[in-house]
């Protein structure tokens, strides 16, 4: 898929931007910290998600003293068809979010993955070594792009983590019974259970060719593995919702306790397993990075095989982290995709990117300049 204009109305720190983008694969966006660059592709990560890929709330997505925002883009698939895309927040009375395929509303989990993008952040090169969060985050914007179903389960899920967690502090305070947990226990099992297969079985696709992957980018390990780590060892959705049910169980002394629930997919963990070793513990800072570049590959193929669509990827401010190996492979791997790349200065081998110099706000983004 290609974006060939975005516009953003009160998104962030661009009150309008009317971008229509030329021909060509790589879109380098330069500036100078807090220019404006990741907002950009924040926007449309939030077309893709219908999230920010930040972490931001929707309140924090609108420009100042504003009510909103609308974020839009046209777009040509593959195949040659045009569509448009967009989504417009309101945050007064209350927020309220739309989303319109071709000016057609349609429910948020339908258009979650219309747009569908890799996104490659600084902090993703540090995965094997950063918090479980990241590692359970990269797995589910991956599920949430290709299947409706998975958001739907994912944010059932969390909004019962919340529930259960009220719940849990009153019956510390002794202003509830544990029988009144029974309810929450069963929707965290089912819609958990649905949560961890699907995660289960993204890792086994990836697995498939993980250890071709690494041996191209130069990695010759012996029987790389992407281990998931969680309670219990079910095999089938069935037998994990019983074994979540039962473990909720076990633990209800130690989650009014702590009064928050301490088992489930919201605490499980995935990593690299090399001859039984896990990755940090032998690999150096180089290695575990190739590992992670050759997972955001096997996802990039992923959301393609499931999409049917090249995925768009977004590269926030990364290159500086990589070398110039590191930084050829990625290149190479996207060659066919377009690709937005935030720096503050022009890495080498862009030669033939398309540049655009962000300032503050729209009126300071520039038409792409030709390099010299």
């Amino acid at each position: 898929m290609r974006i060939h204009r975005i516009q953003l109305e009160q998104y962030r720190s661009y009150p309008r931007l009317d971008l229509a983008l030329p021909s060509g694969n790589l879109h380098l966006l330069l500036g100078r910290n807090g220019a404006g660059k990741t907002n950009i592709l924040e926007a449309l990560s939030v077309l893709s998600e219908g999230e920010s890929f930040l972490g931001r709330g929707e309140e924090e997505l609108v420009t100042w003293d504003e009510n909103y925002y609308r974020i839009r883009v046209e777009t040509v698939s593959d195949a040659g068809e045009e569509m448009t895309l967009e989504a417009v927040s309101e945050r007064v009375p209350r927020t309220r979010r739309a989303f319109f395929v071709r000016d057609v509303r349609v429910p948020a989990k339908e258009f979650c993955g219309t747009l569908p993008t890799i996104v490659f952040l600084p902090q993703d090169l540090d995965l094997f070594t950063g918090p479980p969060a990241a590692r359970r985050r990269l797995l589910d914007r991956a599920l949430q792009q290709v299947s409706p179903q998975y958001r739907t389960a994912l944010d059932t899920y969390q909004k019962t983590l919340k529930q259960r967690s009220a719940l849990l502090r009153h019956i510390a305070d002794g202003t509830a019974k544990i029988a009144d947990l029974a309810v929450w226990n069963g929707v965290l099992a089912k819609e958990g259970a649905k949560i961890t297969m699907r995660r289960l079985e993204l890792l086994g696709v990836l697995q498939c060719t993980l250890a071709e992957e690494l041996e191209r980018l130069g990695e010759h390990w012996d029987r790389p593995i992407l281990q998931y780590e969680r309670t219990g060892e079910a095999l089938t959705e069935e037998e994990i919702e019983r074994e979540i049910l039962s473990e909720l169980d076990r633990v209800i002394e130690r989650d009014i306790l702590l009064q928050a629930t301490s088992i489930g997919p919201h605490r499980d963990d995935w990593g690299l397993i090399i001859s039984q070793r896990s990755l940090p513990s032998f690999a150096s800072r180089g290695q575990q990075r190739t590992a992670v570049l050759a997972l955001l590959f096997l996802l990039g193929s992923y959301l393609e095989l499931q999409r049917g669509e090249k995925p768009v990827v977004l590269l926030d401010d990364v290159f500086s982290e990589l070398d110039l190996a590191h930084q050829q492979a990625l290149l190479t791997a996207f060659g066919d995709h377009q690709v937005f790349i935030t720096a503050t200065h022009q890495p080498e081998g862009l030669q033939d990117a398309v540049v655009w110099e962000v300032t503050e706000g729209a009126v300071d983004v520039q038409s792409p300049v030709a390099l010299s």
